[in-house]
């Protein structure tokens, strides 16, 4: 059996970027990599450190253990479950992803057309008028 993690973690890296879809520039970006770079791990010729695995998995809202295929583990009996954080949906994540890239410009002007959109503008006539 082959225990070297690169060619399943590049595997599973590319299924959660084109769930999201999103380039490899763009997820390379997102946790400081060189494209070039995002793209040898994504084809098994390199590994991240630690620290860029973690980051790999919060941009791709992916866990650690998917990403390096490990079998799930068996609940251990008397002891709590780590509870999991609730799924976000991948047009969630890609939506983050790209705001986190915006300048503080365009993200000052991205909250406010936000919440233009999200409050409903109100009815002639509502104040009693």
């Amino acid at each position: 059996m082959d225990d070297t993690p690169q060619p399943t973690l590049g595997v599973q890296l590319r299924k959660a970027r084109t769930r999201l879809e999103l380039t490899q520039e763009q997820v390379a970006r997102a946790v400081g990599f060189v494209p070039t770079v995002y793209g040898r791990i994504e084809r098994g010729d390199m590994l991240p450190s630690v620290p860029k695995l973690r980051e790999l998995c919060v941009v791709l809202g992916i866990s650690a253990d998917v990403l390096l295929s490990l079998p799930p583990v068996p609940s251990v009996p008397g002891k709590p479950h780590a509870e999991e954080p609730p799924e976000t949906s991948p047009a969630i994540r890609r939506l983050a992803t790209l705001v986190r890239d915006l300048p503080p410009q365009r993200l000052k002007l991205f909250r406010v057309a936000l919440q233009t959109i999200l409050e409903p503008p109100e009815e002639p006539g509502a104040d009693g008028s």
